[in-house]
């Protein structure tokens, strides 16, 4: 009897073994871990890692919903609105290297009724930058201007096509960046609508010409002050400008001023101009930046010298942070101009703009 349940036992165990093998033997292997996305945050906030590499990519950019709004004038334009939606798209891939941080912009813009240019959809600056070198198509100095919607560091204060500031090329440029201390130099290939100096036919837009321009900027506490020049060659003519800012009492003041040589591509809108405004804080949703600008010889006559007229803008500009990455803005300014080729002008313009950026 003892010998029978020994045995029937022995069987049990067996048995039992056998089934536990084979159950573990269909059970499906667990699958491998994903590769999560990884923060990167060797180049500040935003970045990521692409999958598998070692190469970390910010997505920016902003929507943005605007009306324009302006009174006639003696040009011959007339008074009305005009509205604009905008999305831009900004992708920034950056690694390091033995030779320093490699960096690439591709920035897309698409308008469905864009004021600037008439161009819907565009590339806008898109360049590759190595350590302190950058080539590409990006803005120059004329570019940056100030905080407000007044002073007009690259424009002229009519919209007859007197607009001084070529501020979007292809280049190359490089950055001494010393922290207080910082200088660039920079090449600009203008496009000329010219045609090739050949004069072959069907050739494209036309043979590019060539501008070099240079910033010193220097830090000293909450002032800022920089120093530009640049020189066409294709017009033989320079200009110059100077943009200073400094923070006083509850906002900063920022003065801008420019003087050309005579007609250029980097600032012709007159011989010369300042501007000033002051950006104040009310709180920290809400800020306010008053600001004036007088322009001084404003007509280029067929030589490309100035011949005369003047002109002057004032105006405010009021942003509101509504939360955290919306936020509106508004303007109205007053311009007046006296120039005889020209006619005496004046008129009221502004927008409203709301923009969700990210």
């Amino acid at each position: 009897m003892k010998i029978t349940s020994l045995l029937i036992a022995s069987t049990a165990a067996l048995a039992s073994v056998t089934v536990a093998q084979a159950a573990d033997a269909i059970v499906a292997a667990e699958p491998e871990p994903l590769e999560y996305v990884r923060v990167c945050d060797a180049f500040g906030t935003g970045y990521f890692y692409i999958p598998g590499t070692e190469t970390c990519l910010k997505i920016g950019g902003y929507v943005r919903v605007q009306v324009d709004a302006r009174s006639s004038d003696d040009f011959g334009g007339e008074s009305g609105y005009r509205t604009n939606t905008r999305g831009h798209l900004t992708l920034d891939a950056k690694s390091d290297t033995e030779y320093g941080t490699l960096a690439s912009v591709i920035t897309l813009e698409a308008n469905t009724n864009n004021p600037d240019n008439g161009t819907d959809f565009f590339l806008d600056e898109t360049f590759i930058e190595l350590g302190g070198l950058r080539v590409g198509y990006f803005y120059n100095y004329f570019d940056t201007g100030l905080p407000g919607e007044t002073v007009l560091s690259d424009g002229a204060p009519f919209g007859n096509g007197g607009f001084g500031g070529d501020t979007l090329n292809n280049g190359i440029r490089y950055t001494y960046d010393a922290g207080a201390f910082s200088v660039y130099g920079q090449v600009d290939a203008f496009d000329s609508q010219d045609g090739w100096k050949d004069d072959v036919p069907g050739t494209g837009r036309g043979q590019d010409e060539i501008g070099i321009n240079g910033v010193i900027t220097g830090k000293f506490g909450g002032v800022t002050i920089d120093f530009f020049a640049g020189y066409d060659f294709d017009r033989e003519n320079a200009a110059l400008a100077s943009t200073l800012t400094a923070a006083i009492g509850p906002g900063s003041l920022g003065v801008f001023a420019a003087y050309s040589f005579g007609e250029n591509r980097y600032f012709d809108a007159a011989e010369w101009t300042i501007g000033a405004e002051y950006a104040i804080a009310v709180n920290d949703k809400f800020s306010i930046a008053p600001g004036i600008q007088y322009w001084d010889n404003v007509v280029l006559d067929a030589d490309g010298d100035f011949d005369g007229g003047n002109a002057w803008r004032a105006g405010i500009t009021a942003d509101y942070k509504i939360t955290t990455g919306l936020s509106a803005k508004a303007t109205v300014n007053y311009t007046d101009v006296d120039a005889d080729d020209l006619g005496d002008a004046d008129r009221w313009d502004g927008f409203l703009r709301l923009q969700r950026s990210f």
